[in-house]
């Protein structure tokens, strides 16, 4: 830290800014003659970031290398970012790598924001491995870390979503995550740096940007002026805290977790033993290994996951997955090829024809019959509430059916739901023979299920407890064909193929 002090000292980088980046780099292990990859992406905190590495590197001896992700959806307004930062990095005679990225590559059911984000990331690592560098520097600040606290706490995350953005994440390092906007700002506004400001933040019609606009200041105005300083604290703390679980859990799953074909199991005994942290971790990591992430995979899957361990059946998963239980394991594996346990559920079905249950992912389409069905289940936007519901392939339900484990599945003997517009429940049997569907197409009816309650028997009726009365936050349930249509209302389904 001695060089780093000098700097400090010399008054060359402000004090609060200069000691982060300092502290972060000093931390994250980065050395004398070390390449860093600097994503810049022409606004307030990457141009600061840069500033200051600037006036860190010749001391340093840091080498730098500017890299910014053109995602090709502002138009003109992108050109000029990564025209800002060409001139700059030029300024500051660094070289830069300016990576265009293009819509065509996103995978239908992957929202814009997921899509980027992931994009970018994948650009930086290519720019990183092209120029042999050994860090990947971002500029997420502390209000960043407190906007994805609150936004994972109201997903219903856990302790390791209150974790945060981590500071350093296998070759990523963020070395302002600890200084608030405001003294970027006040960096910038000192220093003259010039930025750009990106018109898509002032929008509220995404959850982060009204998190960011509306929620945070609403908390720092009326409950508490350090929210953010406060929520960033929550942040560290919980990260220590998972750290420590995780290596426990991964110490753990060396013996009790296995992979077996295209399913990964965890012992039952290994779980049966283990706290209940450990034990959540234990899944997470066999989910992991089963999808290459743990994108979707909420508490209320974790806690169903914990009683399946105990009490035996199958649980409905995000990406069309699905747990079941044998004698020794707790399996995790694709829902269409899963084999059911004998006390499952699904061995229960009832009808020919009748179809192992699959996990929803909300916005992803998911398969019912390969080529011919599949269903969505998405947030709904403004102009789906004005459209209302206009065939039967397209229901606008309550966002409450949000907040339970989606799948869909064939009916069973004994299933019961209340239809809407109904004041009582009804055999599903019944309703079938209201509806005039066929004995022997009933099992090819999909039934949209939130938790163990039936939400849709899809294109015929939603339940009436997930009916939608005209609330703001709202979700579309969408189902789409290929060809016939056994069981299914004739109707347009143009609607649902956006």
């Amino acid at each position: 830290m001695d060089l780093f002090s000098n700097l400090l000292k010399e008054g060359r980088v402000p004090r609060a800014l200069g000691t982060a980046v300092a502290g972060a780099l000093t931390d994250a292990g980065v050395r004398r003659g070390d390449r860093l990859v600097v994503a810049v992406s022409g606004g307030v905190d990457s141009m600061v970031l840069l500033d200051v590495l600037v006036r860190l590197a010749s001391r340093l001896d840091l080498r730098l290398h500017v890299a910014h992700i053109h995602h090709g959806l502002r138009g003109r307004s992108a050109d000029r970012d990564a025209a800002l930062v060409s001139t700059e990095a030029a300024r500051y005679a660094l070289p830069v790598s300016v990576e265009r990225l293009t819509a065509a590559t996103r995978t239908r059911g992957t929202s814009v924001q997921a899509w980027a984000r992931a994009a970018r990331y994948a650009g930086l690592e290519v720019i990183r491995r092209e120029v042999r560098a050994a860090w990947i520097l971002t500029a997420h600040n502390r209000n960043d870390q407190a906007e994805t606290v609150l936004l994972n706490l109201l997903r219903g995350a856990g302790p390791r979503g209150l974790a945060g953005i981590p500071t350093v994440r296998e070759r990523i390092l963020r070395p302002l995550l600890t200084v608030s906007r405001a003294e970027i700002e006040g960096y910038a506004a000192a220093r003259g740096v010039r930025f750009r400001e990106d018109p898509s933040n002032r929008s509220v019609a995404y959850r982060r940007n009204r998190i960011r606009r509306q929620l945070l200041p609403m908390l720092t105005r009326e409950y508490n002026p350090r929210i953010a300083e406060a929520l960033a604290a929550l942040a560290a703390e919980a990260r220590e805290d998972d750290d420590a679980l995780t290596s426990q859990a991964a110490a753990l799953g060396a013996t009790a977790v296995r992979a077996r074909s295209r399913a990964v199991g965890v012992s039952v005994r290994a779980l049966s033993a283990a706290p209940p942290a450990v034990a959540r971790r234990l899944f997470q990591e066999a989910f992991r290994r089963a999808t290459g992430g743990e994108h979707g995979l909420t508490r209320r899957h974790l806690a169903a996951l914990a009683l399946l361990a105990a009490r035996g059946g199958d649980v409905l998963l995000p990406g069309g997955l699905r747990a079941w239980v044998s004698a020794t394991y707790v399996w995790i594996g694709p829902g269409a090829r899963a084999t059911p346990h004998r006390h499952s559920p699904d061995a229960r079905a009832s009808g020919r024809g009748a179809r192992p249950a699959v996990g929803l992912q909300t916005g992803r389409w998911v398969a019912w019959e390969p080529g011919r069905c599949s269903v969505r289940v998405r947030r709904a936007t403004g102009g789906d509430l004005r459209l209302g519901r206009r065939d039967p392939c397209r229901e606008i339900m309550h966002a409450k059916v949000l907040a339970e484990p989606l799948g869909l599945r064939s009916w069973r003997a004994g299933d019961r739901f209340r239809p809407l517009g109904l004041r009582g429940r009804k055999k599903l049997q019944d309703f079938f023979v209201d509806e005039k569907i066929p004995r022997e197409a009933r099992a090819r009816v999909p039934l949209l299920v939130a938790g163990d309650r039936i939400a849709w028997v899809v294109g015929h009726r939603i339940a009436d407890e997930f009916r939608w009365r005209g609330e703001r936050a709202a979700c579309v349930a969408e189902v789409r064909f290929a060809e016939g249509r056994d069981g299914i209302p004739a109707g347009s389904d143009a609607a649902v193929g956006r």
